[in-house]
């Protein structure tokens, strides 16, 4: 017997579309990319903020959204999931929008990694939650208005988480963004235009978001032709679950410790070798104190991401860095020193976050299979 679901004409029709909807967006991320490793002559602007974006997939701190969208809008109607898919993705450029903001105010202001530290504790926190929400460890729901209509309050329901997590979410990648897009954040914050500020990261946010909805575009039509997905509802929701659990850890971490103790982590160097070997460019900016110093903004870089004065820093030759990064040494803004004194507590609370839920977990679940049974 064909147990698969018959599709009506109008839903046809819609997987038709989002179909040449996902080829479309597959064909921008690759001239996009394409664009932006032919042109090493990069000048700011609208299409290097968009490419950038692009870009930003690759990332480890940026690709984990995968896991966050995907499962979010598989599991419905073509519709719904195509909806949820971009209200997440809305989530996302508002929150990168409101971030160009406020670096161009931060920039002139109060400085750039305080308020970034507090967006990223912000967005943790929230993606944590979420995640304990899945894995129905704690009760956690967003508001919604309880009048005499409980079906649509109900359809809503996915609507909003997947706007509010997209928004939350909105900001990871930024502390390791690629040279791209770190030549735009320095030219915001110098620029200290609210409206520049607005305008290029509404636009990252667009790049961000493409390769996101393909992805997730490419999980709706393969998958919700068939009733398998719906039956697999429990395990879609555990996935996701322990995604944001571990995704919120690690950008709640960020925010409380920085990011300077990822440098000392063979993630971190691991990655920037195997991304610089396989595309020839680039993978994350680095420099021996932070902010970066103007030197690492021309040339002189070496394959792996890192600038001349980091490499002699990092091989105790602090004599020949250059003289704004010797300034920055000796007012104490060495990412080593940085990086050294936050990794201990930074990875400890990284491995309590998600060891904590799993204990929970398990030990709840003898009770929950109980209550199942007694209903």
């Amino acid at each position: 017997m064909d147990t698969k679901k018959e599709l009506t004409e109008a839903e046809k029709t819609l997987r038709g579309r989002l179909v040449g909807l996902a080829f479309i967006l597959f064909t921008v991320f690759l001239l996009g990319m394409f664009w932006l490793y032919t042109n090493p002559a990069m000048s700011v602007g609208l299409t290097l903020s968009y490419v950038a974006g692009l870009s930003m997939i690759v990332l480890p701190c940026t690709f984990p959204l995968v896991f966050v969208i995907v499962p979010l809008s598989m599991g419905h109607e073509y519709k719904k999931g195509f909806v949820m898919a971009l209200l997440f993705s809305i989530g996302l450029i508002i929150t990168l929008t409101l971030y160009g903001v406020v670096v161009a105010i931060a920039g002139r202001y109060i400085g750039v990694t305080r308020v970034q530290q507090l967006l990223y504790t912000v967005a943790g926190l929230a993606a944590f939650l979420f995640g304990l929400s899945e894995l129905r460890l704690l009760k956690f729901s967003i508001p919604t208005y309880g009048g005499a209509t409980p079906q649509i309050i109900t359809r809503q329901g996915d609507y909003l988480k997947a706007f509010f997590l997209g928004l939350f979410l909105g900001n990871a990648g930024v502390a390791c963004p690629n040279p791209a897009t770190y030549v735009i954040l320095t030219y915001i914050a110098a620029s200290g235009s609210v409206v520049t500020g607005a305008a290029l990261q509404f636009v990252n946010g667009l790049g961000r978001a493409t390769p996101l909805i393909f992805l997730s575009l490419l999980g709706i039509v393969g998958v919700n032709a068939t009733g398998w997905l719906v039956s697999k509802k429990e395990t879609i929701d555990k996935l996701t679950g322990w995604g944001l659990v571990l995704f919120g850890a690690i950008i709640l971490v960020i925010g409380m410790f920085g990011h300077n103790w990822l440098l000392i982590t063979p993630l971190h160097s691991g990655w920037n070798s195997v991304f610089s070997g396989a595309s020839g460019n680039v993978a994350e900016y680095e420099c021996c104190i932070e902010p970066g110093c103007t030197e690492c903004l021309t040339n002189e870089m070496y394959p792996d991401g890192s600038c001349v004065c980091r490499r002699h820093a990092q091989q105790g030759h602090t004599a020949l860095v250059c003289n704004e990064c010797k300034v920055g040494l000796g007012q104490g803004k060495g990412i080593f020193k940085k990086a050294r004194a936050t990794a201990p507590y930074a990875i400890a609370t990284i491995i309590l976050g998600i060891v904590a839920p799993i204990a929970w977990y398990f030990k709840k679940k003898p009770f929950k299979k109980k209550e199942e049974e007694d209903e």
